[in-house]
């Protein structure tokens, strides 16, 4: 605010957007354990690295110059400039962005936008995609497509923003744009070599339900701080945001229940939907009208199971429910409401979302595939890129576990003088026997610390003392 020609911050908003931006920065490391929680065991660190990364690299691209591309002195209704690269405005504000706190504020509440963007995308590649392409792909993909889409939505003279599209936090700039995005690079990637559609590769739910879980808090910041302010419009984002979500979570559960077993997977899934639903639709409607939004996208989900039904149906229904007088500076009356001519500008929003999303991937990928190569060599797939590309594996703490053990048995049993000499970097054999003993043992062998690149010996049974396939005895501890 400006009185008599001094600046004066409210305080107030400028500590709800900071924490806002705390709030949607933690979305992406949730986004890594939602994510991690689903993939296959061999590539976890690869896919918790793969949205990790993302802080580092759009974070540095916003502050060269993604900033200013995307929200700078427009030189044009479709794109910045170079005129706020490096961040060159100080602790100024700006009438458009940040009326009443620093605009360095909004560019590091913007700047969680952009960071968690690209992130989404890893999602549909992990496990197939070289690790030097990633990085620069999505370099490239932050300046070349989420800046300018940025631009269009939410810059104060946005050719999509004059239009009347309306997106209050990112159903087309986010969600769309990263939907897209990952449906057409796992296209131009191909199939998975080791893919196997009877089975089930998600291999620790419970990460999966903790990133769920600091994604709905996150989603606080991320739509209650769209309002910009620390207003009544952003309480009415925030109700609508977590309303979605509980409707989300508990038409899933039902779903489930009705089919005879809730599942935690789909559980989760739930109030990720929902959230996604409400996003560019959550400053604009009625509470009431979040809930039915959550329920009708959650049908979608449940029966074809598209990447963008989230994305594209909530920012269609904000066509139909929106209303003026619930956000009077940039709010609008959908369809529902006696302007059904809001539903096409919809429409024109989530098309050229679609359309310049899958041009941008192509543009960026297939170069990239017929220069330096994106896929990974097929052995290198199968073992996992927590192995081949990082070199290091989240199981190895317990396999150190096991060498440790198995050196203080090795060294107990080779301090018996009639024993034979037993070397560390063996195989540790598991036994269970069954409670009536009428069923032969079953040893089941794991390759300790040393000897875990070592092929293990089969599972086998039989009496008190067995044999392995490499002819050692199997030592019974």
């Amino acid at each position: 605010m400006n009185i008599n020609g001094t600046k004066y911050y409210d305080t107030g908003d400028n500590a709800w957007m900071m924490t806002s931006t705390v709030l949607v920065l933690l979305m992406t490391p949730a986004l890594a354990f939602f994510y991690g929680g689903l993939v296959d065991h061999k590539n976890v660190l690869n896919q918790l690295f793969l949205s990790f990364v993302c802080m580092g690299i759009v974070f540095l691209q916003w502050v060269l110059f993604g900033f200013s591309f995307a929200f700078g002195p427009p030189i044009s209704s479709g794109f910045g400039s170079f005129g706020w690269s490096v961040l060159r405005f100080g602790e100024s504000y700006n009438a458009n962005y940040s009326p009443t706190y620093p605009l360095l504020t909004y560019c590091a509440y913007q700047a969680t936008f952009a960071i968690i963007t690209p992130a989404l995308i890893s999602g549909a590649i992990v496990g197939r995609m070289k690790i030097i392409p990633y990085m620069i792909f999505i370099f490239v993909w932050s300046t070349v497509c989420y800046d300018p889409m940025a631009h269009w939505v939410w810059g104060e003279n946005g050719w999509l923003k004059q239009l009347g599209t309306l997106d209050f936090a990112g159903g087309t700039v986010v969600h769309i744009l990263s939907g897209v995005s990952g449906l057409v690079a796992s296209i131009i990637l191909g199939k998975r070599h080791d893919y196997d559609p009877s089975s089930t590769t998600a291999h620790n739910l419970p990460f999966t339900i903790l990133g769920t879980c600091l994604l709905w808090v996150g989603w606080t910041g991320f739509n209650g701080g769209s309002a910009n302010s620390a207003s009544g419009l952003a309480a009415l984002a925030v109700i609508n945001t977590h309303t979605a979500a509980a409707t989300g979570l508990v038409t899933w559960v039902v779903i489930d229940a009705m089919r005879g077993h809730i599942s935690i997977s789909g559980a989760c899934t739930g109030p990720i939907v929902g959230l996604v639903a409400i996003t560019p639709s959550s400053g604009f409607v009625q509470p009431g009208w979040s809930i039915l939004i959550a329920i009708i996208v959650e049908h979608n989900y449940a029966n074809y199971i598209h990447v963008l039904t989230g994305g594209v149906s909530g920012a269609f229904l904000a066509g139909l429910f929106s209303q003026k007088w619930v956000n009077e500076i940039d709010g609008a009356d959908g369809a529902f409401y006696g302007r059904p001519v809001q539903m096409w500008y919809q429409i024109a929003g989530i098309l050229t979302a679609i359309v310049f999303a899958a041009a941008c991937t192509a543009g960026i990928l297939l170069p990239l595939h017929w220069t330096i190569g994106i896929r990974l060599a097929r052995e290198d797939e199968i073992e996992g890129l927590d192995v081949t590309a990082h070199g290091e594996s989240w199981e190895v703490a317990a396999s150190r576990a096991f060498g440790k053990f198995v050196k203080e048995i090795v060294e107990e049993y080779n301090s018996n003088a009639n024993a034979q000499n037993v070397e560390d970097n063996g195989t540790i054999a598991l036994q269970y026997t069954s409670a009536s003993g009428k069923q032969p043992a079953i040893t089941i062998p794991f390759p300790t610390a040393k000897g875990r690149h070592q092929q293990p010996p089969k599972h086998h049974s039989g009496a008190d003392k067995q044999e392995s396939s490499n002819g050692c005895d199997v030592i019974r501890f």
